[in-house]
């Protein structure tokens, strides 16, 4: 913010003046809020199918968008055309879009990360805002690399960490000869919608970036995060009864391997009494297997939710899901999580070269478990096991292992470490490797 001082201003009293001004101002919002564009979105029969071929029911009587404008102070029309659809049913809205492109061997798609800058590359972003505090900005590229983020109202979008909220949502894509097309499928269960939200018009914006053009369009805002330019989006049936329910006071826990506890507040219930299943869904990436654990509950305001889950005890990264659900099965709040757990030992040799007059090789680590925990550290070559000892761990998971190594010949060791934490769960293996050479004084 600059710090000069502003120039002096005189003010000129104009008897019935400002009271014009203020008519003049009304008249110009009203004009502005009869100017925001409107856009109805069909009833979807049946959902698309995610694959994006566009030949689904749905898309070929939703109403055609094609009025995209580049964002530059022009508002000039793109060379390269894109059309978009819209459709919705009670569970989610459903985004279809066909990008024309002239030189499709050219189009970009290099970005593979979840939450990574697919903006970088061809992409197309939708944006929906079901009224303050916040919208939600939803973006994905060709390889089908997604993006999604939640904005304050009225703050600049770059200050949104894209970390700090996800959700659960399919995106499918195909290359053509003459253009790109996409198909997204959002839930409406991931909007923590909640009474005064239900209340507020749904708005819309969608926007594509052409990169090797630079062209960089959406409808109908003239700037991808205007949330005060989003179109009014009509006709979606959205049930207060179903997605009024919010909570507040969310954790997820340690985020440890092993046991953990999500726990939360139903702030807002509109049937109180409500039975539910709060389900946790956890899946360790790319391509593990999903493991879910749930609980029944009676929903009320102010009730506590505790569900207890495991998260896989190898670490790495974890996609989380947590959802609400009511009797009929039906999702009612949702919400998604990305993690990088710590592997259960985090540790490494002093030295992975070794004198044998060192006398004794050195282990330093963690353990990211807590509770009840055991930790055996042996010291192997191959598949034999030359010596073994119990390691304390402190109360902040800390430890130190030292094995003697002086009556050892050369060669290539590893100090093996054994978990374990309770009776149920499976010990976990890991090795730090070593290699023990004669030195001077050997």
């Amino acid at each position: 913010m600059s710090s000069r001082r502003p120039f002096p201003t005189a003010v000129l009293m104009v008897p019935h003046l400002s009271a014009a001004f203020s008519l003049l101002g009304l008249c110009m919002a009203l004009a502005h809020a009869q100017t925001v564009p409107e856009l109805e979105a069909p009833i979807a029969q049946a959902p698309p199918r995610i694959d994006g071929l566009l030949d689904d029911a749905c898309w070929q009587t939703a109403p055609q968008i094609t009025q995209f404008r580049c964002v530059d102070a022009q508002r000039s029309v793109p060379t390269q055309a894109t059309q978009a659809w819209i459709a919705c049913d009670g569970n989610a809205l459903y985004v279809a879009a066909r990008c024309a492109d002239d030189q499709m061997e050219r189009v970009p798609a290099t970005v593979t990360e979840r939450d990574g800058p697919v903006w970088q590359d061809d992409c197309l972003e939708v944006f929906l805002m079901p009224g303050a505090p916040y919208y939600y900005h939803f973006g994905a590229n060709l390889l089908g690399a997604r993006y999604d983020a939640r904005h304050g109202v009225g703050m600049p979008a770059d200050d949104a960490e894209p970390a700090s909220w996800d959700a659960e949502w399919q995106v499918a894509s195909r290359r053509e000869a003459d253009c790109w097309t996409m198909e997204v499928l959002l839930p409406l269960a991931c909007m923590e919608w909640g009474s005064a939200r239900l209340e507020a018009p749904l708005r819309f914006n969608i926007g594509r970036e052409q990169r090797r053009l630079a062209e960089f369009s959406c409808w109908p805002a003239s700037g991808f995060n205007r949330s005060e330019e989003f179109a009014l989006l009509r006709g979606v049936p959205i049930d207060p009864l179903r997605y009024g329910l919010l909570v507040t006071d969310v954790t997820s826990g340690q985020v440890i391997p092993g046991a953990n506890r999500y726990t939360a507040t139903i702030a807002e219930e509109p049937v109180p009494g409500a039975a539910m299943t709060v389900r946790a869904r956890i899946r360790a990436l790319p391509d593990g297997q999903e493991q879910a654990s749930g609980i029944q509950v009676t929903s009320s305001p102010g009730s506590r939710v505790e569900l207890d889950y495991q998260v896989p005890p190898m670490g790495g990264r974890v996609a989380a899901v947590f959802e609400y659900l009511d009797a009929e099965g039906r999702t009612r709040l949702s919400r998604s999580e990305l993690w990088r757990v710590p592997a259960p030992v985090e540790a490494a040799v002093d030295l992975p070269l070794l004198y044998i007059s060192d006398g004794e090789v050195r282990l330093a680590g963690r353990v990211s478990l807590r509770g009840q925990v055991t930790l055996d550290a042996a010291l192997v070559s191959g598949d034999t096991r030359l010596s073994a000892v119990s390691v304390p761990v402190g109360p902040d998971g800390a430890f130190h292992v030292r094995v003697p190594v002086r009556d050892l010949q050369p060669g290539r060791y590893a100090v093996q470490t054994r978990l374990s934490a309770g009776a149920a769960a499976a010990p976990v293996l890991d090795e730090f490797p070593f290699r023990l050479i004669r030195g001077p004084l050997d």
